[in-house]
């Protein structure tokens, strides 16, 4: 039995062996046929010389010689392969066809919305601020992606680890007809009259960097380099069909300009996005909140230098020992805060690990926002500053009522916050952009987030004076109430030295309602204590707040501010700090509460 089974074990690895030289060897079949016509010549004819056999003998054992090789080697390749993958950072290459049809099922009734919903408010406010010279205005009037998703990982997906993150690489190809965005145009002069651009394909190719953060409660993503962007076009006029793209020369150019600008600056590498995957959805659409930044310090910041490589290798040498002995009172820096429009700045500290502890009230506008902060070098004797470097914390509200911190760590990797609820410190130590340029300390408090539903989230600090904050909003009415706004006193204006009599005022618009406050003297830091009612509009309208400083040549804006007033409950007074946008310092205190008409006229709660 035992030689009956070596023998077929030699008959299949034989009949292998020839499978594989009939493969690698093409022209075998021809040779086969000659080498029968030599063997038969000297068979029947005349004798050959005895090398023809040889030959053959030793052709055949260098070719089973070559084949033995080349199993060893493919065996011995398979073997660290697998070692190698226990070890190394990266792994193969996995095909992903269950995750494409999975996207393909929740596409259409989950993913493409809340994506629709989201792009949509992000081409709202790009088109705002970037169109070309031939359109004067341009509003989004629709805005769908279509049925058909992105295809991931066409080729594959790997894993890779840096440091204790783990990444996963796959490619993102979306090719799609189906995409419908339709633009209204005012076309500027010499042009006239509006014209329809239509959005009706897209193609974006790259490849996307998926990185789970905070044991799986969300995900970061961004695209490695800048991805492959196409769009299609077409024009028309009002009703009528569409007209070729050369309707309107430059546009088609500028839409894709703007979308891969877009894609860069949001979700290129070092920028990432974020994907929150709470275990809960609480169903609730976060359209703004209020933020406490204080900046601590720094550590090992560098003087600009002029770029010099060897002064940064210095400051990245320093030792805990050598920090004290290294202050240097020529370096002056300062960091200055920017979260959208709103701007604000430290005191100027010195040396290379400067402690400026300075705390400021933010407005946050949306759902998630990004805090910059930028590192200035004062010039000792001089006004002028210089820029050093910059670092961004980027924040996004989770549907489990909870907030997400999250910015670039060092060597690429990701440092992640979760503040489960509002009113919790979060304290992040952030690397500076560059190579060895230092790291700043800082700590954020999310006080509270505002939703679309006029409800506001609880912080710990009001918890036990604001019970069933839901169910009073739930049953609150928008109609029948007044708003009582008291425009208590201001922190920090910017009052310029100027000829004449001057003095800061607010203005407040509220609907088509508007109201002044009295100027007063000349101060930075004047008390008005003045109440305003406004009648109640539901709908989520904002009270704007714009501030003036009156001069004898004309008056001057030094900041401006909106506030959202819904989710107001009565009998519960608001005091809120209002930052001043669109300059450098100064906020407004104001006291906001509702009251019904009949508690109204009867107690008449607002005088003026």
């Amino acid at each position: 039995m035992a030689r009956i089974k070596k023998r077929n074990f030699d008959l299949n690895e034989a009949v292998e062996f020839l499978k594989k030289l009939w493969v690698e060897q093409p022209l075998l079949p021809l040779v086969i046929p000659v080498l029968f016509v030599f063997w038969a010549i000297e068979k029947w004819f005349f004798s050959l010389s005895n090398w023809v056999s040889l030959a053959i003998a030793v052709w055949a054992t260098i070719q089973y010689g070559s084949y033995q090789r080349r199993n060893l080697v493919e065996d011995l390749n398979k073997k660290w392969m697998q070692v190698t993958q226990q070890t190394s950072p990266v792994t193969p290459l996995e095909q992903c066809v269950w995750l494409n049809e999975l996207l393909l099922d929740v596409w259409p009734n989950y993913i493409c919305p809340k994506l629709s919903s989201r792009f949509s408010s992000i081409v709202e406010r790009r088109l705002k601020h970037r169109k070309p010279m031939l359109i004067e205005k341009i509003e989004l009037q629709g805005f769908s992606l279509g049925s058909r998703p992105p295809i991931l990982g066409h080729h594959g997906i790997r894993w890779a680890t840096s440091g204790n993150q783990r990444i996963m690489h796959l490619g993102f190809d979306w090719d799609t007809t189906e995409i419908n965005i339709m633009l209204s145009a005012k076309m500027s002069k010499p042009l006239s009259g509006t014209a329809r651009i239509v959005i009706n394909s897209i193609h974006v190719k790259g490849d996307l960097l998926l990185m789970p953060i905070l044991d799986g409660k969300a995900i970061l993503y961004s695209f490695l380099s800048a991805p492959e962007v196409r769009i299609g076009v077409a024009f028309g006029s009002g009703g009528s069909q569409s007209l070729p793209a050369t309707e309107l020369p430059g546009v088609s150019s500028w839409l894709v300009k703007l979308a891969t600008d877009t894609l860069s600056k949001r979700m290129v590498e070092p920028h990432r996005q974020c994907l929150a995957l709470p275990a809960s959805d609480l169903q609730k659409k976060a359209v703004g909140g209020v933020l406490c930044i204080t900046v601590l310090s720094a550590r090992k910041i560098c003087s600009s230098s002029k770029g010099s490589p060897s002064r940064r290798h210095k400051c990245s040498a320093i030792d805990s020992k050598e920090e004290d002995q290294l202050e240097n009172k020529e370096l002056q820096t300062f960091v200055e805060i920017e979260l959208e429009e709103l701007t604000r700045r430290t005191n100027v500290r010195t040396g290379y690990n400067p402690n400026w502890n300075s705390t400021f009230n933010m407005i946050l506008h949306d759902n998630a926002g990004i805090l910059r902060f930028h590192l200035y070098e004062c010039t000792p004797g001089s006004v002028k500053y210089d820029y050093l470097t910059s670092c961004e914390i980027k924040m996004r509200y989770s549907p489990d009522d909870s907030t997400i911190f999250w910015a670039m760590g060092p060597d690429s990797t990701v440092i992640a916050e979760r503040a489960e609820l509002c009113g919790k410190e979060t304290e992040m130590t952030v690397p500076f952009e560059g190579v060895n340029l230092g790291e700043l300390t800082v700590k954020v408090v999310l006080k509270e987030w505002h939703f679309a539903d006029g409800s506001h989230s609880l912080t710990s600090f009001n918890l036990s004076t604001q019970n069933s904050l839901d169910e009073a909003s739930i049953s609150l009415s928008k109609t029948g109430r007044k708003i009582c706004v008291t425009v208590v006193e201001g922190k920090d204006l910017i009052v310029k030295d100027k000829i004449g009599k001057s003095g800061p005022y607010v203005k407040l618009y509220y609907g088509k309602a508007s109201k002044r406050t009295k100027t007063v003297s000349y101060t930075s830091n004047p008390v008005w204590n003045r109440k305003f009612e406004f009648d109640e509009i539901g709908g989520g309208e904002y009270l704007k707040i714009k501030c003036h400083q009156e001069e004898t040549f004309g008056d001057e804006s030094v900041g401006s501010a909106r506030v959202n007033l819904e989710g107001l409950i009565e009998g519960l007074k608001r005091d809120v700090n209002i930052p001043l946008e669109k300059v450098s310092s100064g906020e407004l205190r104001l006291q906001i509460e509702a009251v019904r008409v009949q508690d109204f006229e009867g107690s008449k709660v607002c005088l003026f």
